[in-house]
Parts: C-alpha cells; sequence; structure tokens
C-alpha cells in the first residue's frame, strides 16, 4: 500500500478546512496518509482538537506553525516537513479545496498514463462565480504543461528529497511563487502532466470575489512576471520572454473584444482579464507592480 501525503497552508480561520480534510479522508482507502497543516498565522486560527478528531485509522492529522507571514515562507515549511518524512507521494491542496472521492484513484492513473513526475488539474469553483470560472485554467487531458499550482498537486515525493528549490519569498506580496517553482522544476527535466479529471472544488467566501479582487488578482499576475522570468531565464534572457507573453496576453485581450458581441458578459471579462495582464506584465518590465497581499 503506497503512503501519501498531504499538506494545506491556513493563514486565516477557515470554516471549510473541515470540509477539505473529510475529502481528504475519503481518499484513504486506497492507502496510508498523513494530513499536515501549517498553520501560518501569530494567532490561533484553527481548533486543533476538533480537527484531530477527524483522524482514521489509517490516516495521522499534524500541525506545524511558520510564523514568518506569507505563503511562500509557509510552502517552505511545507518543504522542510517533507524532506524530514517518508511517503511514496506527495499533494497540495488549498484549505478552501474539496478533492472529489475518485480524486486520487484518478491522479494514480495520469500517472501511469503519462509516467510524469508532477500531476496538476483545475480548480473549479462550486459557486460558478463569473470571475472565478473566467480565471479557472484549462488544458488539454494528459497534456504536458510547464508549472503548476499548489491548488492541485499530486506528484512523486522523491523530487523533493533531490532538490534545493525553495518557493521565492520576494512573491510574497504577490503570489505566484508556486509557478515559479514549478517552472523551475520544469526546466530541471521533471514533467508536469494536466489531469482534467482530478479536478478541485474551490469553495471561496463569495464576498471577496467581487470585480475589484479581479482586477488585482489580474494585476497582480501581470507584475509577479518579470521576477519569475528573470529568475528561470536570468536578467537579459528574462526580458526577452516577456515580450512574447506581453504579445501573446495583448492579442488574447483584442479577441475577446471583437467577441462581445456574442457574449458580452463573459467576453467583457475575458477582454479585461487578458488587457490587464498585458498592462502589467509590460509594468513590470520598469519595475512597478501592484501588492495586494499585505505582510
Amino acid at each position: 500500500m503506497f503512503k501519501v501525503n498531504y499538506y494545506i497552508c491556513v493563514s486565516k480561520p477557515n470554516k471549510n478546512i473541515f470540509n477539505c480534510i473529510k475529502s481528504i479522508l475519503k481518499q484513504t482507502k486506497q492507502s496510508k496518509a498523513e494530513i499536515y497543516i501549517i498553520i501560518n498565522s501569530k494567532k490561533k486560527i484553527l481548533d486543533k482538537k476538533n480537527i484531530i478528531d477527524l483522524n482514521k485509522k489509517n490516516t495521522k492529522i499534524n500541525f506545524a506553525t511558520e510564523k514568518k507571514i506569507g505563503i511562500p515562507f509557509a510552502r517552505n515549511k511545507c518543504l522542510e516537513i517533507m524532506k524530514s518524512t517518508c511517503s511514496d507521494f506527495t499533494c497540495l491542496i488549498d484549505d478552501d479545496g474539496i478533492l472529489p472521492k475518485t480524486w486520487l484513484s484518478n491522479m494514480f492513473k495520469a500517472l501511469n498514463q503519462t509516467n510524469s513526475d508532477i500531476i496538476t488539474g483545475p480548480q473549479i469553483s462550486k459557486t460558478k462565480n463569473l470571475y472565478e470560472v473566467v480565471l479557472e485554467r484549462h488544458a488539454k487531458h494528459n497534456s504536458k504543461v510547464n508549472w503548476a499550482a499548489t491548488n492541485n498537486v499530486f506528484m512523486k515525493s522523491k523530487i523533493i528529497s533531490n532538490i534545493k528549490i525553495k518557493f521565492d519569498t520576494e512573491l510574497k506580496n504577490l503570489g505566484c511563487d508556486d509557478q515559479l517553482f514549478f517552472s523551475q522544476l520544469n526546466l530541471k527535466g521533471y514533467k508536469i502532466y494536466w489531469n482534467k479529471y482530478s479536478p478541485v472544488f474551490e469553495n471561496r467566501d463569495q464576498s471577496k470575489s467581487n470585480f475589484s479582487w479581479f482586477i488585482k488578482r489580474n494585476a497582480r499576475f501581470g507584475s509577479s512576471t518579470k521576477i519569475i522570468y528573470t529568475k528561470l531565464y536570468g536578467p537579459l534572457n528574462g526580458i526577452f520572454y516577456i515580450i512574447p507573453k506581453f504579445s501573446i496576453e495583448f492579442l488574447k485581450s483584442l479577441y475577446y473584444l471583437l467577441l462581445l458581441p456574442f457574449n458580452f458578459k463573459l467576453n467583457s471579462l475575458f477582454f479585461i482579464q487578458y488587457f490587464i495582464r498585458s498592462f502589467f506584465t509590460a509594468l513590470s518590465i520598469f519595475g512597478i507592480k501592484i501588492k495586494e497581499y499585505k505582510t
């Protein structure tokens, strides 16, 4: 029987964490498992006893604390734990994510079909909030991709023991440190594939998924570009990689601008998304960036 470890970072009180853990426990019939909850806060934000009470025969729930505030610090705490524990496979899930019952079994199927090192998949909003729908990432099933997001990752644990790469704390105010981390693994030859049959369903507080949040998130995505590309390819080559990225996103914005008459509400959001991304991608070249996360 395989050993599968799950890692969840929590930075604020979240009632959805119980549903997240329960959905993980439904996977553990197929494997032994440990769940690690990394608390990225100086305050008490979780009732640990209630969570520990969810323990099952083949599963143990553990807690760790990272007091340096910022998601890259919490994710680096995960890496420390991964290096000091034994498991066959490692999973990264957001604290508001819900795994369907077939998530793990479909991950194993994708692993066998692709002979990959890392598998990622979609994160889908349970509420079908239009802002979140537009932001959802899509790819062809079993296709190779360049990076993964920590909201839905299944990978061979031996990868972590073989690398010195960490989540970049320079991105603590922007996000996208997971994009950089997995892009670096990809450049080192680790294969990342997309599995559309293992989605994670996001149960976000909908009061925060509004137009302002949508604009800021896309602005952050563009603002992180220079840091990501220069870390991947070097200061000079990184700038040259930014130019085609800007061009593609700007052309996508024009494409959705032309589609406005066919579905104004949806296509206007796609237009805004790619225009904002291209605009802040261009600004990032000159070191101008938005900061949304507060430390």
